[in-house]
């Protein structure tokens, strides 16, 4: 980065140091890719906010190297609990939902703010900083991009790059500066969030528990800390929110959960309105847009925030093979097909969920409080029903493939366009611990001597090569003697025995 007293050249301006800009940043920062982040606020959010850590953003954070601590630092949800008038309906073990799928087989509960911090740290150790306290205010766009923005002491300063991401959140001004619609609706109901220390003989462990009411819910999300909870629910019908306080829909939620708690202290109270939005396109030549600022949607699920990482995770690597490799444009606009595919299917499976749990009407109540409890009870002993929920919800499952980088193909049960799927050889290694590297692999699985894998050489992008002779016969059957493609996200680009496809797609 090069700078004087008013202005300054970076390859990539992030606007938003939110988990979505912190994550791009220090993917932007495995590549080598010079950065900078503005962000208006003067540190991280000291608030917790997004909850749910989902099991493909551990995977990523594990190619950091920061699994480990993030895990250290939150709680393992280990089951969900349904009740209705005070009786359990059901309860669902979900601690090891997702054995033999992820190193990560759950879901983790850690604030926002920790998440936050992990990035920041990272950044930070690896040389990198934040300009906090610093203003986006515009940008032009022709052969690069200028940045004007404020710094923190008011003062006018523009950056020279060769691309802007905004990663500003739900009223991003990148995202209106582009001319680029934010498409959806507004839920006609408000909802409260609260941190709570609480007291109670059945709340008590590290399990969701969701109590069932009549015009809504009541979802208890473990936290860090004994007796630590996080509560969502519905308001009584109000619409003034203003210096509303959870003292005055206490007595509610305990006359409608019917159960023994006792609400001791109260960390954290606010009320908000619950959108489901999605841009009409994330990118605009040289801007993009990632996250919040791109996609915004119901809680159902715990996908906002992961959404938002795993957008950087697609696009960062697209920026920078784009400036070190100059690879072909079709690559970068592959981020705007792809990611916003992701947001419509994921917007419409947030809606259905959330209908069920927040509808009023008399047809919403009678799925919710009599049809629901009743699938739950029944999935819970279902274990190939669970090997479908834990993709869809850890988002291991997002594949690609209608993508431009994708060839048509298959070998036993995997197709291109998946994530690589997970397992683990005889010697306990998983094939996850070999794609750490930020670049392309090509993975053949059968006789070494037969790999042909000296072919790629040729190729002016970095390829890192494995060759496997022992195959999982329970992902790829009986085959032998063929290749998996993998991108630099480790979603599979190709799978099979014709090693010329690969080389196509570096053409």
């Amino acid at each position: 980065m090069t700078t004087d007293a008013t202005s300054s050249k970076t390859q990539v301006v992030i606007i938003g140091a939110g988990p979505t800009g912190l994550s791009l940043a220090v993917q932007l920062l495995r590549y080598n890719i010079d950065f900078i982040v503005l962000e208006k606020n003067e540190k991280t959010t000291p608030y917790s906010k997004a909850l749910v850590v989902q099991a493909r953003t551990l995977e990523i954070f594990n190619e950091l190297g920061i699994a480990g601590k993030a895990i250290k630092e939150g709680r393992i949800t280990t089951a969900m609990n349904l009740f209705y008038e005070g009786k359990q309906k059901a309860k669902i073990n979900i601690a090891g939902l997702g054995d033999g799928l992820s190193a990560f087989p759950y879901a983790l509960s850690l604030e926002q703010s920790k998440t936050e911090k992990l990035l920041v740290d990272y950044l930070s150790e690896n040389g990198k900083t934040i300009l906090w306290k610093c203003e986006f205010i515009r940008f032009e766009q022709k052969e690069g991009v200028k940045v004007f923005y404020k710094n923190s002491n008011g003062q006018e300063q523009t950056i020279d790059a060769a691309y802007l991401v905004g990663c500003d959140g739900a009223g991003s001004l990148v995202r209106h500066q582009m001319g680029v619609a934010f498409s959806g609706n507004t839920i006609p109901r408000i909802f409260y969030v609260t941190d709570i220390k609480l007291k109670s003989s059945i709340i008590n462990k590290d399990e969701l528990f969701i109590f069932l009411i009549k015009k809504g819910f009541a979802l208890f999300f473990p936290m860090e800390g004994e007796g630590h909870y996080r509560i969502v629910g519905i308001l009584p019908d109000k619409t003034d929110t203003e210096n509303f306080k959870f003292e005055e829909v206490e007595n509610s939620i305990k006359e409608q959960m019917m159960t023994d708690v006792t609400f001791e202290e109260v960390r954290w109270f606010s009320t908000y309105k619950v959108h489901s939005r999605k841009a009409d396109s994330f990118m605009n030549g040289r801007c993009f847009i990632a996250g919040d600022s791109a996609h915004i949607h119901t809680p159902a699920g715990g996908q906002g925030m992961n959404t938002g990482i795993q957008d950087s995770y697609n696009l960062a690597w697209k920026i920078a093979y784009t400036i070190k490799n100059k690879a072909n444009s079709i690559v970068l606009e592959s981020y705007n097909t792809e990611r916003t595919e992701n947001a419509k299917h994921l917007l419409q499976t947030t809606d259905r969920m959330f209908d069920m749990m927040a509808g009023t009407g008399a047809f919403w109540n009678f799925l919710r409080l009599e049809i629901f409890p009743l699938i739950a009870g029944f999935i819970s002993k279902q274990s190939t029903i669970n090997k479908w929920i834990f993709p869809l919800v850890s988002q291991t499952g997002i594949s690609y493939p209608k993508s431009i980088l994708t060839v048509k193909s298959s070998i036993g049960k995997v197709n291109a366009g998946d994530r690589m799927p997970y397992f683990t050889f005889q010697d306990g290694e998983s094939i996850f611990d070999y794609l750490k590297e930020p670049a392309f692999k090509i993975l053949f699985f059968g006789n070494k001597e037969q790999s042909g894998l000296e072919q790629l050489k040729s190729i002016k992008f970095p390829i890192a090569s494995f060759s496997f002779t022992e195959i999982p016969k329970t992902v790829f059957e009986k085959n032998s003697g063929f290749y998996i493609l993998l991108r630099p996200d480790n979603h599979i680009s190709y799978i099979g025995k014709d090693l010329s496809s690969c080389k196509m797609l570096f053409k």
